[in-house]
């Protein structure tokens, strides 16, 4: 096949800008899509925010500092309960009631059970010894504040003394000798239910302390309902807040 000259090859070269005698338009570019950025929730932190110490985040109320013995100046009043199964809801409501609303009656008091002896002589070593010591007892009660007072009775517990211990128809048969560290003690027991209290009480040291035992008609579960027993023990109380070095 022969070639075709040079001058005779087909020019396919097209010059763009020149169809329609002008440029071509040039062409928009598509928008960059733009991705959501997901929100971590981080605070800026800024020279002026700076992200506190772990430690400087703890709230102050939770950190309780130890309060060391014979610490606290202020009077202790405890008011301890009987085992409620002694108690006769129809001769006296709720039981043991009057005990609970004679330690209500008296500013600062607190009201334990029978069995919480430890946690009593816990908070009563965190006392000044200049500030008083009274507890109050009923049934079962009565027996763990005679308890009480006598461990508190030693050598190891400095003779620790009690300024008013009040018994009302304590249960037990051991503890008709109050320990010579009370100073003044009442008892009051019932003429019946001779199966539930322990008689008259006795000092162990007559010049060191006061005992003074009032026989009560009431049976075991009205004694503390009584109002003249309530008032004596009112009374006896506040008298015993009104003494010592603590309002020197």
């Amino acid at each position: 096949m022969p070639k075709l000259p040079l001058e005779a090859s087909p020019d396919y070269k097209v010059e763009l800008t020149s169809i329609g005698g002008g440029s071509l338009p040039a062409m928009p570019l598509p928008p960059t899509p733009s991705l959501p950025v997901p929100e971590l929730g981080l605070p800026e932190i800024t020279p002026e925010a700076k992200p506190e110490p772990v430690k400087d985040r703890i709230k102050l109320e939770e950190i309780k500092p130890e309060v060391k013995d014979g610490s606290v100046k202020r009077p202790a009043i405890f008011f301890i309960k009987g085992l409620d199964v002694f108690s006769s809801p129809l001769k006296s409501e709720g039981g043991y009631a009057g005990v609970g609303r004679i330690a209500e009656s008296i500013e600062g008091s607190r009201l334990y059970g029978w069995d919480q002896k430890e946690e009593i002589k816990k908070e009563i070593k965190k006392i000044h010894p200049d500030y008083p010591v009274i507890l109050v007892g009923h049934s079962l009660g009565g027996d763990t504040a005679i308890e009480i007072a006598d461990e508190l009775d030693s050598l190891k517990e400095g003779f620790r003394n009690i300024d008013l211990l009040v018994t009302m128809d304590a249960v037990g048969f051991s503890h008709d000798i109050i320990p010579q560290n009370v100073k003044h003690h009442l008892n009051v027991f019932g003429e019946k239910d001779l199966f539930l209290n322990d008689g008259p009480h006795v000092a162990r040291r007559e010049e060191k302390t006061t005992v003074r035992n009032i026989l009560s008609p009431h049976d075991h579960t009205d004694i503390d309902d009584d109002r003249e027993i309530q008032f004596e023990i009112v009374n006896l109380i506040q008298n015993t807040l009104k003494k010592g070095p603590h309002l020197a």
